[in-house]
């Protein structure tokens, strides 16, 4: 599990590679939009999510300064 404070304009300068395990990021605040090889979900309210399953690619970017929860499994050791 991580906590990201992302202030405005702050983005994932590259894309993820073949990462094999499902995601899941929940917005706490803000304006946060993620890219992944299925399309762009940009969340704008309190409890919007997004998630993926293995070997989908991402990026992000924070729209306005953005609080997210990300979780991940299985966990990596």
């Amino acid at each position: 599990m991580k906590w990201g404070t992302h202030p405005a304009g702050d983005k994932r300068p590259d894309w993820t590679a073949d990462d094999q395990r499902t995601t899941l990021v929940l917005l706490v605040e803000g304006n946060f939009r993620v890219d992944t090889t299925d399309g762009s979900k940009t969340m704008s309210r309190q409890g919007d999510y997004i998630m993926w399953g293995p070997g989908v690619d991402h990026s992000w970017e924070a729209l306005a300064d953005s609080v997210v929860m990300t979780v991940r499994w299985p966990s990596q050791t």
